[in-house]
Order: structure tokens, then C-alpha cells, then sequence
């Protein structure tokens, strides 16, 4: 696949070629769902998820998820949209994941790259 470097979208995330194709292929409704999931558990205020992260986790992961998470909220995004999100996600949390609980490394494992 081509790393071919299309542009930033109006949400922030960088999009490339070969997401193009991952847009075709994906079930939009299923990967909003595991995005939300993600969303919804390290963002969650009832949770205390964001202190146990080191500050370099903290740096790395929490912008772009926060970020999607404005995206999910507003609703209005295309495919491609979503999965230039969901894989900056994926790519921003892949250097923590051995930081991470095992319930959110097997949502962010479900991520396209």
C-alpha cells in the first residue's frame, strides 16, 4: 500500500493514500463503536485511567484520543475521517500499550493501522 500523504482533514488527523482503501473495507458502525469504547473508558471522569499513565503516555496518547473523541461527539465525519482517526490513535498508543490495562491494548489492537 501507498503511505501517500493526502492532507490534514478538518478534525486534525493526517490522511493518507492507503487509507483510502482501509475506508472501503472497514464497518464504519463497528469501529465507531470500539472508538467510543476507547473514548469513553480513558476519558471517562469516573475513572481514575489517566493518572496511572506516565507522563510520556500521557503526552502521546491523550491529544489524538481527545481529539476523537470531539470528532465522535460532533457526529458529522466521513469514513475516511474516521479512520484517519482511529488509526492515529492506534499509531499515537502502539509505544504504551504494555502500560495499558488489557481491556484497552485489545480495543486499540481492533484499530486499523
Amino acid at each position: 500500500m501507498s503511505r501517500e500523504y493526502l492532507g490534514i482533514n478538518r478534525f486534525g488527523f493526517a490522511e493518507y493514500e492507503d487509507m483510502v482503501e482501509i475506508s472501503r473495507e472497514v464497518d464504519a458502525l463497528e469501529l465507531t463503536g470500539i472508538l467510543s469504547s476507547i473514548v469513553n473508558l480513558v476519558l471517562s471522569a469516573e475513572e481514575d485511567f489517566i493518572d496511572s499513565l506516565t507522563d510520556g503516555a500521557q503526552a502521546d496518547f491523550l491529544v489524538p484520543l481527545g481529539m476523537c473523541g470531539k470528532m465522535l461527539s460532533a457526529g458529522e465525519y466521513s469514513v475516511m475521517e474516521l479512520v484517519s482517526a482511529a488509526c492515529t490513535v492506534r499509531f499515537c498508543a502502539e509505544s504504551h500499550m504494555s502500560e495499558f490495562p488489557d481491556r484497552l491494548g485489545q480495543m486499540l489492537s481492533l484499530l486499523p493501522r
